[in-house]
């Protein structure tokens, strides 16, 4: 009984994870369209139905369910904070807080299975059933934040790399007549990674009557990067002061690289204090028992004589 819920457990996990990598709607949607204009026909609702992917059919809904038994304990205050973080992650998985909700609860679900399964295979004493159970609760219920802020903190270290050729990418197309909305484009156009998304989408609301500098601090309030907050800030003032805006570009292109030059100094002097735990702890006890041992076989040979 408990082999057949582990495997359970294993097989809604590896699901969930399949159901998640699906392909995305807008993929599906445009196959779908090239056929209607290759066959002249619409395929039927069946094959509409079986062509959503798996991830919109059965594991969003099932997180939506799961998330109603969630948001009856979680705050009101929480979603909007669920919200900033996937924001800030770029969306995972297209998740809503609620679908991040409806994670938590199934998480914690499967890992309660998983534990209940194991203290019932190794029966151990009472105590340490407990303990273990506890611990194997409380890995499911920090799981999805643990990979959530680890997509963040992935996210804005991509973004802190890729600023510095982002803003010569600006600068040079700034310098050679264009706007900076136009420089903007370019970016969105020629680069592939999450700030020039970030820079894709302002571009979007703009186009829908946002305000530029409206856009770009919505965007550095959604990053929360401080080198981002800073350039978009160099930007608005700049406008509103009427100063050249490739000027500004240039400085803070150079402002950004020395920036990054000392915090790599930084890590690299970080570096021999956290070499030293492992020297301690690992090597230096390795290295004492090649050195002594040999004098201390010898030492003892010569007191047993």
């Amino acid at each position: 009984m408990e082999l057949i819920i582990a495997l359970l457990a294993f097989g809604t996990a590896a699901l969930l994870t399949i159901g998640l990598t699906m392909r995305s709607e807008r993929a599906i949607i445009r196959e779908r369209l090239t056929e209607v204009n290759e066959s002249g026909t619409a395929p039927s609702a069946v094959d509409l139905e079986f062509e959503i992917a798996f991830r919109d059919r059965v594991v969003l809904p099932c997180l939506r369910s799961l998330a109603r038994i969630g948001l009856r304990l979680t705050p009101k205050g929480t979603l909007r904070s669920i919200e900033e973080k996937l924001d800030m992650a770029g969306r995972p998985w297209n998740l809503a807080a609620r679908d991040f909700v409806g994670l938590r609860v199934l998480s914690l679900v499967v890992f309660v299975i998983i534990g209940l399964s194991l203290v019932k295979l190794m029966e151990t004493g009472p105590v340490l059933e407990l303990v273990m159970l506890m611990l194997i609760v409380f890995i499911g219920a920090v799981l999805p934040d643990y990979f959530l802020q680890s997509a963040i903190n992935s996210r804005q270290t991509s973004i802190r790399r890729s600023l510095a050729d982002t803003l010569d990418l600006l600068t040079v197309s700034v310098e050679a007549g264009l706007g900076l909305d136009g420089a903007m484009q370019k970016v969105v156009e020629k680069l592939k990674n999450p700030l020039s998304e970030e820079l894709g989408r302002a571009l979007r609301e703009m186009q829908i009557g946002k305000l530029r500098a409206e856009a770009l601090k919505d965007m550095a309030s959604r990053v929360r990067v401080q080198e981002l907050s800073s350039f978009v800030a160099s930007i608005c003032q700049a406008e509103q002061l009427g100063v050249s805006i490739a000027r500004v570009l240039r400085v803070q292109g150079d402002t950004i690289r020395s920036q990054r030059s000392q915090r790599a100094r930084e890590t690299a002097a970080k570096l021999p204090v956290k070499m030293l735990f492992p020297l301690v702890f690992c090597i230096f006890p390795a290295i004492f028992v090649v050195i002594a041992g040999s004098g201390a076989i010898s030492i003892w040979r010569a007191f047993s004589k």
